[in-house]
């Protein structure tokens, strides 16, 4: 696994489910990322910092309103010429393939069912997945 870029890398968990809180604490911050829950579209953008967002998960069982606001946002800071900004991981059920395609089409790099996100957490967060 990579070492996170230095001290300030952030993981933002976007959504209201506190399951994987936990298991992506227990994986990041031994790499030296913290990690912030974000309920709203209000926490997510006071969480936010340019360079220091490394990681945005997505829980796309969330509210849908709040996580395709903000994939839009990001999205367009992209497309106005910031450059870098991070990787956005979406996961859902594995049932839910237009959920999944929404995301992925409003900028999530990779959209991953439940099972999958919990099984590679390791590599997503070290920056391999």
């Amino acid at each position: 696994m990579a070492a996170a870029s230095g001290p300030g890398s952030r993981i933002i968990l976007l959504g209201q489910n506190l399951f994987f809180q936990g298991r992506v604490e227990m994986v990041a911050e031994p790499l030296g990322y913290s990690v912030r829950q974000a309920n709203t579209e209000a926490d997510f953008w006071d969480s936010y910092a340019d360079g220091e967002t490394e990681l945005v998960l997505v829980d796309l069982e969330g509210d849908a309103a709040t996580w395709s606001s903000v994939l839009t946002a990001l999205g367009q800071k992209t497309a106005e010429g910031e450059s870098g900004g991070p990787r956005i991981i979406a996961f859902g059920p594995h049932e839910d393939t237009a959920t999944m395609e929404k995301a992925a089409a409003l900028g999530a790099q990779q959209t991953l069912n439940k099972g999958r996100f919990s099984a590679t957490l390791g590599e997503i967060v070290g920056g391999e997945g």
